[in-house]
């Protein structure tokens, strides 16, 4: 009877420790549908500890709070659209965008070795960062702009578009600066032991600031727009050519930045620092 119980009770010690214990990254099925991988991505997103999106938990929160130090100047024409944009571009200045392919290393060292190819990981990375921010920011523009605008749906088919470019360019130049700068994550602890290790100090300090950079570089501040990535162009075009214009240029910064980064690893490889 007591070895009966002994054995039920280092059952019971193995299973819970198993439970307690980190799940073990698994790479992204190879023969899968491309919706399924994508629907596994974002679950696995989710998957606690899910330090994959703490970077976007956190910018969604500084976000706000940016907010009440400097306000925007909300014109009233496109408001909407400056709101979108603000959030947007501020929820995705993380290196969940930026090191899509060093945050998680091991998947896509896994994802590699099973026959993925590299365009496909940064699909469906990419996709799935679009079901997690993208989706939920054009979603509440649409309905902000319905509950807003007399002509709903042709104010709906402007703001939208408008919203996307900012999204689909940061996703196209996060892939071009992950090929480029892939950073393992590692402990604040180890990071403070080997900072006088430059080659690998540096290149992590760059990899947490540069995504902030580039937000200074594109996003609204106080309301105005940058002239960069076709805000501003065609100013004289019909609204809706215009949004037209501005999501082709999303998908052409996407395109081409996604076409540069799987050249440039095909070239060097996948260098994680």
């Amino acid at each position: 009877m007591r070895g009966t119980l002994i054995v039920v009770r280092d059952r019971a010690l193995t299973q819970l420790q198993h439970e307690r214990a980190p799940l073990a990254p698994r790479p992204i099925p190879l023969q899968q549908r491309l919706w399924r991988q994508v629907a596994g991505e974002v679950r696995w997103s989710f998957t606690p500890p899910a330090l994959w999106l703490e970077g976007i938990a956190f910018n969604v929160v500084l976000s706000g709070l940016y907010l009440l130090i400097s306000p925007l100047t909300l014109h009233k024409h496109g408001w909407v659209v400056i709101i979108g944009v603000y959030f947007a571009t501020f929820v995705l200045a993380d290196v969940t965008t930026t090191n899509v392919l060093g945050v998680d290393t091991a998947r896509v060292r896994l994802s590699l070795g099973e026959g993925l190819p590299m365009w496909r990981i940064l699909l469906v990375k990419n996709l799935s960062l679009l079901v997690i921010v993208g989706v939920p920011t054009l979603a509440a523009t649409a309905i902000i702009t319905a509950a807003t605008t007399k002509h709903s749906l042709h104010s709906i088919a402007i703001t939208v578009p408008d919203v996307a470019l900012p999204i689909l360019a940061w996703l196209g130049v996060g892939n071009l600066v992950s090929a480029l700068l892939a950073v393992q994550p590692r402990s604040l602890m180890r990071r403070w032991q080997e900072r006088r290790q430059w080659r690998t100090t540096l290149p992590w300090i760059t990899h947490l600031g540069l995504p902030y950079a580039l937000y200074y570089f594109v996003a609204p501040i106080d309301g105005q727009q940058r002239g960069i990535l076709g805000y501003h162009l065609g100013r004289s075009m019909p609204a809706d050519f215009r949004a037209l214009i501005h999501l082709g240029v999303g998908l052409a910064v996407w395109a081409i930045g996604t076409v540069v980064a799987v050249w440039f690893m095909r070239w060097r490889g996948l260098r994680i620092l």
